[in-house]
């Protein structure tokens, strides 16, 4: 990302290159996953015939087609930057994941009140999709997508956000040249933006959003590894999907 210094007659007069506190793609790493995963979501299909997706003439029980469609395109970008990744997602601590199981609690029960109390009204652009209603009695169907869901909500919702959110955007507010900002930094910008992104990115949860990412913004200053981001909201998304097979709450999906 920078040249290396120019080599000079004296060690005296030498200066220490930049730290680099990022991948060696940085955007191609923290920025196209995100945008191409969200790119590939507005032509995903509703039940109520909405969006892009109808205008395209794409209907509902193609879902589960498209749904595969973006998490595989997604994996493959992520295949590509992980060389750039790998060695600054740094080792996992073993604390996070225990924190994201437990901050299920305070998402279901804070989306549940917002719900019921009507705080937040309007549109949401979640799809809801129900494969136990859509699959029926053809388990194999049923479980084929319930595996594929899992995997793009442990692994790779948790990835690409996480290296959007952290890696990128709460580390450009700080400075353009974001990968020279060390990843954890906490300012007041900081917090902002992580307000609003919890709020524009969850409306239907927007009050457990904002504690949710929060807590996950305090790892991240606590340990300053991307890996424990991912970690803990790998365990979040793991619980919240086991929540949701138990009791039906698609809508929370």
């Amino acid at each position: 990302m920078t040249d290396a210094p120019a080599a000079t007659s004296t060690a005296a007069t030498q200066k220490p290159a930049p730290v680099d506190h990022g991948p060696s793609d940085p955007w191609g790493a923290c920025l196209t996953p995100m945008v191409v995963f969200l790119g590939l979501g507005l032509i995903e299909p509703s039940r109520e015939g909405k969006g892009l997706a109808a205008t395209l003439g794409i209907t509902y029980d193609l879902y589960p087609v498209l749904y595969a469609i973006r998490v595989a395109v997604t994996l493959l970008l992520l295949w590509r930057a992980w060389p750039s990744i790998r060695a600054w997602l740094g080792k996992a601590s073993w604390w996070p994941p225990i924190l994201g199981i437990l901050l299920v609690v305070p998402w279901v029960w804070l989306s549940v009140l917002q719900r019921d109390g009507k705080w937040i009204s309007g549109d949401t652009g979640r799809v809801g999709f129900d494969p136990v209603e859509f699959y029926g009695a053809d388990k194999d169907s049923l479980w084929a997508y319930l595996l594929l869901r899992g995997l793009g909500l442990i692994v790779v919702v948790p990835i690409v956000e996480e290296l959007f959110l952290r890696g990128f955007l709460l580390r450009f507010v700080i400075r353009e040249s974001f990968w020279y900002v060390p990843f954890g930094a906490v300012t007041g910008s900081v917090l902002a933006t992580c307000a609003l992104y919890a709020v524009g990115s969850h409306p239907a949860e927007a009050v457990a959003a904002v504690v949710w990412f929060f807590a996950v913004t305090w790892v991240c200053w606590k340990t300053r590894q991307p890996i424990d981001a991912i970690t803990v909201h790998a365990a979040t998304n793991l619980a919240l999907g086991a929540y949701v097979l138990a009791t039906g709450a698609w809508w929370l999906l």
